[in-house]
């Protein structure tokens, strides 16, 4: 039986509203932990009642190093969806769905898109 990719990321919420991680998942050798920073592209939007932010994101993989990707999360009724696209071809890498824990952090529960 194949293993399903889940992963867990918990991110601070920085002061200028930019956001520090740390994440691990299923397949990260001896359960590391690695790093994401995303940085806030535009103001909030929102779209049909849903609040829209966008990032400019890179995070570090124990195989490919660094990854720059967009991290985008759709807030509806407190809970979060993400979603990380690779850049250069805006492949979808990741979703995710989480939720403000404390109103510093944000913690989301991700698997391969």
């Amino acid at each position: 039986m194949e293993k399903q990719f889940r992963g867990i990321i918990l991110f601070n919420i920085e002061l200028n509203g930019n956001l520090n991680g740390v994440y691990t998942n299923n397949l990260t050798p001896n359960a590391e932990i690695y790093t994401e920073t995303a940085k806030l592209k535009d103001d909030t939007l929102v779209e049909n009642g849903t609040e829209v932010h966008i990032y400019d994101s890179f995070y570090f993989d124990a195989v490919e190093g660094r990854v720059d990707c967009t991290l985008t999360f759709r807030i509806t009724n407190g809970i979060y969806i993400a979603e990380w696209r690779l850049l250069g071809n805006e492949k979808t890498l990741f979703i995710g769905e989480g939720f403000l824990m404390n109103n510093r952090q944000i913690a989301i529960s991700y698997w391969l898109a």
